[in-house]
């Protein structure tokens, strides 16, 4: 018998077949954003923490193989989900601007705290909910922490707006413009727990309904515009910005 050898598929080609053409990016795009549309939906119906591959699917109406095409586990959707919320806006970029600016010091604190109140009061429409169930979640399983974090690609707006604060400050009493009344380390601990305070609460209060005498209504601008009059007070400047 003799063997026929081929070195590519060409041979097996029949007359007229055409190369099915590549799927342009576009499209995959758009199928990942659907699939996190939906995901985002079944998130906003029970707890992130609970949601399953199964779920997203279901709500996605593709099929399995159609879904974990593109997400091949639920950690996957969880980072896909986290670095949508951190693109809203491009708050780095305009966090980059103010820092580049010629702005005061004050002016420059001022329009980050902004930004802050900004991406928070954009988040609390709905990404909120998602961001603090499952930081809840990670913080007593490290493991879900580290596997999430590994598949995330965009800057965390939160963590990157602290740095560039805390670099502010920072540099500026080290050039003596700001004359603290305690020292820098404490005042940047101090905002960072301020504002976790922040966000616990006005998300306890405005995305699970829970209320009580000293948590009724809870404003989010009003809160930040507070820490940061608080700031300029700590870092003995005389100067206010409103």
């Amino acid at each position: 018998m003799v063997k026929i050898k081929t070195t590519t598929l060409s041979f097996f080609i029949l007359p007229g077949y055409q190369k099915v053409p590549k799927v342009n990016e576009e499209y995959l795009e758009e199928k990942k954003k659907e699939i996190i549309k939906a995901a985002f939906e079944v998130c906003q119906r029970k707890p992130a923490y609970e949601v399953t591959m199964s779920d997203v699917v279901a709500e996605t109406g593709m099929s399995q193989g159609g879904v974990y095409k593109y997400y091949n586990n639920i950690f996957s959707v969880y980072a896909a989900l986290i670095d949508d919320a951190n693109r809203q806006g491009d708050r780095i970029s305009v966090i980059d601007t103010i820092m580049q600016s010629d702005d005061k010091p004050e002016e420059k604190l001022r329009k980050l705290f902004r930004v802050s109140e900004e991406f928070f009061s954009d988040m609390l429409i709905g990404y909120n909910k998602i961001l603090f169930e499952l930081g809840t979640f990670c913080i007593q399983n490290p493991e879900y922490d580290k596997r999430i974090n590994s598949e995330t690609s965009v800057t965390p707006v939160f963590p990157y707006l602290a740095g560039r604060t805390a670099e502010l400050i920072t540099t500026k009493t080290k050039e003596g413009y700001f004359n603290p009344v305690i020292p820098p380390g404490d005042i940047l601990t101090f905002i960072v727990a301020s504002f976790d305070g922040i966000i616990r609460d006005v998300t306890l209060n405005k995305c699970y309904g829970i209320h009580s005498k000293d948590m009724n209504n809870l404003d989010e601008k009003k809160l930040i515009n507070c820490l940061y009059i608080s700031t300029l007070k700590l870092l003995g400047s005389k100067r206010r910005i409103k």
